[in-house]
């Protein structure tokens, strides 16, 4: 794809057809959202400060990583990555001697996810908690398979061993005490969400993919049996896959052809996956401009079909800086500007329930802003943050599918972030 062309301002007609919709404090919630992945392990300054900049341009949910594997303490069990931690943070770790994983609940693992936890709910953020990745970065996937001995990353989803390893990963984590006040993480309001994974697929472009052994039921089948484990031990909080949206059928493109084994439809109707996600990167998936429009409207359509809420859950649009480390932008905003108003008017105004971009970054000292590395970062005060700043605003009250839900019963009040399905009747229309 040439990115240098131009998206073009879209006209939005806002629906009056009712959508089902997340629920907060015994009221319609719809919000806007971000990413950050590096709040486990940079310095509390630091990971105190993107959570400020949250509160500041009105976020009300943060997606984050809450996992980060590696091979053995002692060397003999490799990492998929070096160098396994994460500036001396890691979660889980290879026991030779057990010959199975173990977990790091001291101050450089899962203590600082406690405490990341605990800020956030002083601060009135809810996290969506991701429990690992399809890509290597942070271990992931690929590093449970090099524990076992295994080589095909499709095996993640289908190895029994493997499937028992997660599931005890799943079971240590969501039913976790917190150190900082003893918190039970089941009991924990500032949890938004359980997610699977981030991005799955069943090949991540490296020397483990198979191109056969799988089908477009196998993260599926995987999804079910592990959304159903997280149900059984926490009831109280929602369970979502992480998937980047791929579609089976619809429209004539390969993101339409359930690619890499992805089937959003069928993840978001599993009994036990309580709202969809979907991703939006036209510069990286070599798609036109005109394509995250459609995209945005067939998810909506989708969450309608399922009668559940859809997030767009990470979206973004390249620029350049001056300086690669966090310089003024110099190229790429009009294309960005344009794209991030169409994105966020579709999703407030034909009956999404929330955006949420890639990603908030801060300083990382006093000083000096962690770096644009990947070209989608926001920083506070900058042009983007501005802009989405408006939406962050806006979303609570003027999105439509919260506002087509205004008056009705949404059920017993809870301390707990859910959903209901779309009102039978349309409510009160509140006026953008």
């Amino acid at each position: 794809m040439d990115t240098t062309d131009r998206f073009e301002p879209i006209e939005v007609t806002r629906t009056t057809e009712p959508s089902p919709y997340f629920v907060k404090d015994g009221q319609p919630f719809c919000f806007a959202g971000t990413n950050n992945y590096y709040l486990i392990y940079k310095s509390q300054q630091a990971a105190l400060d993107v959570l400020d900049v949250a509160v500041k341009m009105k976020l009300r949910v943060l997606r984050m990583w809450a996992y980060l594997d590696r091979g053995s303490l002692d060397g003999t069990m490799p990492n998929i990555r070096e160098p396994g931690h994460k500036e001396g943070f890691y979660f889980q770790h290879w026991d030779p001697v057990a010959g199975r994983p173990a977990y790091n609940d001291g101050s450089d693992g899962l203590e600082r996810l406690d405490w990341v936890l605990a800020e956030a709910r002083k601060r009135g953020i809810a996290l969506t908690l991701v429990l690992t990745n399809n890509w290597r970065d942070f271990g992931g996937m690929d590093q449970y398979l090099l524990w076992y001995g295994l080589s095909k990353h499709h095996e993640f989803y289908t190895n029994d061993r493997v499937r028992a390893a997660f599931k005890d990963w799943l079971e240590h984590v969501v039913t976790r005490v917190s150190s900082i006040d003893g918190m039970r993480y089941i009991d924990d309001p500032a949890i938004f969400a359980w997610e699977l994974a981030n991005e799955p697929r069943t090949i991540n472009y490296e020397s483990y993919d198979s191109p056969d052994g799988w089908d477009k039921t196998t993260i599926t089948r995987w999804a079910d049996e592990m959304s159903t484990f997280v149900k059984s031990l926490d009831p109280n909080h929602m369970v979502a896959v992480g998937d980047e949206g791929f579609l089976d059928g619809g429209r004539n493109n390969w993101a339409y052809e359930a690619p890499y084994g992805v089937d959003n439809e069928a993840f978001t109707r599993l009994p036990n996956v309580d709202f969809g996600t979907y991703h939006l990167y036209p510069d990286h998936w070599g798609l036109g401009h005109r394509f995250g429009n459609d995209w945005i409207e067939d998810h909506i359509a989708v969450s309608r079909r399922v009668d559940k809420p859809m997030v767009l859950e990470e979206y973004g649009i390249h620029v350049r800086r001056k300086e690669e480390t966090a310089g003024p932008i110099v190229h790429g905003w009009d294309r960005r500007k344009v794209a991030y108003l169409n994105w966020n008017n579709l999703v407030l105004d034909r009956g999404g329930q929330a955006s949420m971009f890639w990603i908030l970054s801060g300083l990382e000292e006093p000083g000096r802003l962690y770096p644009d590395y990947d070209h989608f970062t926001v920083y506070d005060g900058d042009e983007t943050f501005d802009l989405l700043r408006g939406y962050a605003e806006r979303m609570p009250t003027a999105a439509a599918a919260c506002a087509l839900a205004a008056g009705h019963d949404h059920g017993p009040r809870s301390p707990f972030i859910g959903w209901r399905r779309a009102p039978k009747t349309p409510g009160p229309v509140v006026s953008d």
